[in-house]
């Protein structure tokens, strides 16, 4: 059951239903509470050690997500206090311009870096960005992030572009 509840086909399809509702504000309870149960079933099944520092933090993230898609889940370089990380998988909201709705996914991978001691921010969105790729940065929980901009808060011309149906 651990191996069906974890493999990428599950996330996936987790990933296009909780897209679907995080495009639509009426649904942002919804959407949250999701994200939230999510990720504490995913922090239950694995329960990830604190991390001792960003390096373990990022590792972490990658061990955290579907064994069987981890490809998806790219370590980049790491700076320093940062690790910065990307997404490979196609996005449901890729294009869309909704990065709000981006914004509220990934409150899944928050929680799951939170459980680890970690905060994690969204740099870049497939939604807005153009790019077949999310970036993130990870840093120790505490530490400043004042100069990581969240991909929600550059001002991108399309961000508020919702659905409402």
């Amino acid at each position: 059951m651990k191996r069906l509840l974890e493999s990428q086909t599950a996330f996936n399809i987790s990933l296009s239903i909780l897209a679907f509702f995080s495009k639509r504000n009426l649904f942002n309870g919804l959407t949250q509470w999701a994200t939230n149960q999510l990720a504490r079933l995913t922090i239950f099944l694995n329960k990830p050690n604190i991390a001792n520092n960003v390096e373990e933090l990022a590792t972490i993230w990658q061990e955290l997500m579907p064994e069987d898609g981890r490809e998806y889940f790219k370590i980049g370089e790491i700076k320093k206090n940062t690790a910065y990380t990307e997404i490979h998988l196609q996005c449901p909201l890729r294009g869309t311009g909704n990065v709000e709705a981006c914004n509220k996914l990934m409150n899944y991978d928050r929680k799951l870096m939170n459980a680890a001691g970690g905060t994690l921010i969204v740099l870049e969105s497939q939604s807005n960005s153009g790019k077949n790729y999310c970036r993130l940065a990870i840093r120790k929980e505490g530490l400043d992030t004042s100069d990581l901009i969240p991909a929600n808060k550059k001002g991108k011309v399309n961000q508020n572009k919702t659905t409402t149906r």
